[in-house]
């Protein structure tokens, strides 16, 4: 199986609004904090956001388990003693924050009613090859809603985020021998539920 197709459109979403909270820090640490926090929201967000889209494949769930995600890293800023850890730290609170909310909704919507948010308008190819290209993103993300959520998570980790087993390890809280049996399982899932889609059959 090919790796996922990538998406780096920029999703409008809702506005973020962090807890107005009593803090103790003084206001010149807590201004700090807000700039760290910033430049982390400005980093991440988007590509946090169409991590989770995959996950759940529904963009209104996506933006508000995007939200909630923001809002626990926000809270938990001082946790975070290494920078170089920022990457696997968000994903972790967004795979935890999106597989809970998963299992109270126990949910699956229908990936075609949003499919809008799902593509990078193009002007380059054709609409037959626009046609072509979304009908086999829609399959794709079918295919992916059916797998099991740590198979969806290892696959769109290593496909769509570009992370090595060591960094999802990170992530998934696994050694680097787990995520890759982990990812060689899930791939071979994945490749059935593609077949079914007719892709790769």
């Amino acid at each position: 199986m090919g790796r996922l197709a990538r998406e780096d459109e920029v999703h409008s979403m809702a506005f973020l609004r962090l807890p107005a909270e009593p803090t103790p820090v003084s206001g010149r640490v807590q201004r700090v904090e807000e700039t760290a926090f910033d430049r982390v929201f400005a980093e991440y967000s988007t590509p946090i956001f169409n991590f989770v889209l995959r996950m759940v494949g529904d963009a209104d769930r996506a933006a508000d388990i995007v939200q909630d995600t923001f809002i626990k890293a926000y809270r938990r800023l001082d946790s975070l003693t290494d920078a170089a850890a920022t990457r696997a730290w968000l994903y972790r609170i967004a795979t935890n924050t999106a597989i809970d909310e998963m299992r109270r909704r126990r949910f699956v919507t229908p990936i075609d009613s949003h499919q809008d948010h799902l593509e990078r308008p193009d002007t380059g190819p054709t609409p037959e090859e626009q046609f072509a290209a979304s009908s086999i993103d829609l399959r794709i993300q079918r295919a992916l809603l059916r797998l099991r959520p740590n198979y969806r998570q290892c696959i769109l980790l290593s496909d769509l985020q570009d992370m090595s087993s060591q960094q999802i390890g990170d992530v998934m809280g696994m050694s680097h021998g787990a995520v890759r049996t982990l990812l060689c399982r899930a791939r071979q899932e994945m490749r059935r539920e593609l077949a079914k889609e007719g892709i790769g059959a």
